[in-house]
């Protein structure tokens, strides 16, 4: 059985060959991934020490142990937990800006593997009852074509067997793009513009929330609070990348290592 199986992975290789999402040269991926050994390592992996509430990285004092960061605190977020794989920085950033703006829906496994290297099978934020994406508002659902996040989440959903519930969330409210608002000016963009159409679906239950970005966590916040609102016990949220102010990163600004 096992020979009948690497047989058959052997022609999947030689008959759909797959290109490394980083290097996007062509290789066996049957094995590895999505993700050559030399990207995977190469990409600017979010580790301790982290802030244990929303996952921030310390960059600037790598020898610390984890601990809380101002934001939380002063208990500025709603969710319980947050954690991200890595920096919004050089190839991951461009590929989900190609798949977010760019419609280049092949690279949402290869997101999704950041994900799942992150936050193996058996960890505490994957023992949760349901994996909920963060909504698009319908009039950008019909502009883009799709929700970024809710592809990555089906696809982690399906990988660790958690069912994911589309529809649950909603954001009933129109916002403006927040990539160019401060901080406080994307409190008041969000505020309001999420509400829970089934709320039985998801009282008493615990929950994943899951995102391409996490930028100041400001939407994340107010979907686990509407959440909360009607009854939720535990709100985790998990995004691909994280948005550090000030972060460099040698080798990855503007996709310097990167094609």
């Amino acid at each position: 059985m096992r020979v009948l199986r690497e047989l058959a992975s052997s022609l999947l290789d030689l008959c759909l060959p797959r290109t490394c999402a980083g290097c996007q040269q062509v290789w066996m991926l049957s094995e590895q991934g999505f993700w050559c050994p030399e990207c995977l390592k190469a990409l600017a992996w979010i580790e301790s020490p982290r802030c244990p509430c929303c996952g921030i990285p310390f960059l600037d004092s790598p020898g610390s142990a984890d601990h809380l960061c101002g934001d939380c605190l002063k208990n500025s977020f709603a969710f319980d937990a947050a954690r991200s794989a890595v920096l919004y920085a050089g190839v991951a950033r461009e590929r989900i800006h190609q798949l977010k703006f760019g419609g280049k829906l092949h690279w949402v496994p290869a997101l999704e593997a950041l994900l799942a290297e992150t936050v193996p099978r058996g960890d505490a934020i994957t023992r949760v009852d349901m994996v909920l994406p963060v909504p698009l508002h319908k009039q950008r659902l019909r502009q883009r074509g799709f929700n970024q996040a809710g592809l990555i989440a089906r696809e982690f959903g399906r990988h660790l067997s958690i069912p994911v519930r589309f529809g649950v969330l909603t954001r009933h409210r129109a916002t403006l793009p927040q990539t160019r608002l401060g901080r406080r000016e994307r409190l008041h963009n969000v505020r309001g513009a999420f509400s829970v159409g089934r709320p039985e679906v998801v009282r008493d239950r615990s929950v994943l929330l899951v995102d391409d970005v996490f930028t100041t966590g400001t939407t994340l916040s107010e979907c686990a609070s509407v959440l909360k609102r009607v009854g939720v016990q535990v709100v985790y949220a998990l995004t691909v990348a994280r948005v550090v102010p000030d972060a460099t990163v040698s080798g990855f600004e503007d996709g310097a290592i990167f094609p």
